[in-house]
């Protein structure tokens, strides 16, 4: 394995893990080997180990504590992203409040292009640049980083009545990031797709695209229902 390169080898190891995990040799409440063990195993530095730990517990499989390792928590994440997205939501609940989150955030957009000053944009373009930053990382979430970017926004607008719908579905919001994000751990080419989409609505706001801007943002948002499965957009 020392010939590989570190994502690739972060990726063996997560999947040796995981298959470990599933055929519970590792079963729920177990402490998994600490980095330092895991690295004399497989014949690697401690880097990949954290990376393949990482990964596992951004998909649901471990918990990490500072101090005390890391404790498997599911032998099988089939169902955990969606109960951990769906919270106290029903399903339809989550599908039809983002369907309102869609309407909301699409004309936000356009009046963001529209009405933002040279200082919400500096907000924004702080807010995207973090993004960028934090989602470079294959393996990390970045809920916050999004979540701030799509607040800009919204704050942009001006209108409180807009904001204030924004902020009371605070909640729902980060659940359906959390799943949606936690599909692309690791997906390289489905990560830059999502940044894309964040970028294109950037540059529409930044030149004051209203069109542009509602169109991209629309295109995001849908693109995020349909990993959460809503059938109903097209």
């Amino acid at each position: 394995m020392k010939n590989a390169s570190s994502k690739r080898l972060s990726e063996v190891i997560f999947n040796k893990l995981v298959e470990r995990i599933k055929n519970d040799k590792y079963k729920v409440g177990d402490k998994l080997p600490s980095e330092s063990v895991l690295a004399k195993e497989f014949e690697v530095s401690r880097y990949p180990i954290r990376e393949a730990l990482s990964k596992l517990a951004s998909a649901g499989y471990i918990e990490s504590f500072q101090g005390k390792g890391s404790f498997v928590i599911n032998h099988d994440v089939s169902d955990t992203f969606r109960q951990h997205a769906y919270g106290r939501f029903s399903e339809k609940d989550l599908l039809d409040i983002l369907e309102m989150r869609t309407i909301i955030e699409v004309e936000a957009a356009g009046i963001c292009a529209l009405r933002r000053t040279e200082e919400d944009m500096q907000l924004i373009e702080d807010a995207f640049h973090k993004y960028i930053e934090t989602h470079q990382d294959e393996y990390a979430l970045g809920i916050e980083p999004d979540y701030n970017f799509h607040k800009c926004i919204v704050q942009s607008t001006k209108n409180q009545y807009i904001i204030k719908t924004f902020e009371n579905l605070q909640d729902i919001h980060v659940n359906a990031l959390s799943y949606s994000l936690k599909l692309n751990i690791g997906m390289v080419e489905k990560r830059e797709s999502v940044i894309h989409e964040h970028e294109m609505i950037y540059q529409a706001i930044k030149n004051q695209d209203e069109y542009n801007a509602k169109k991209a943002m629309k295109e995001h948002l849908v693109t995020m229902r349909k990993k959460l499965g809503d059938k109903r957009c097209r």
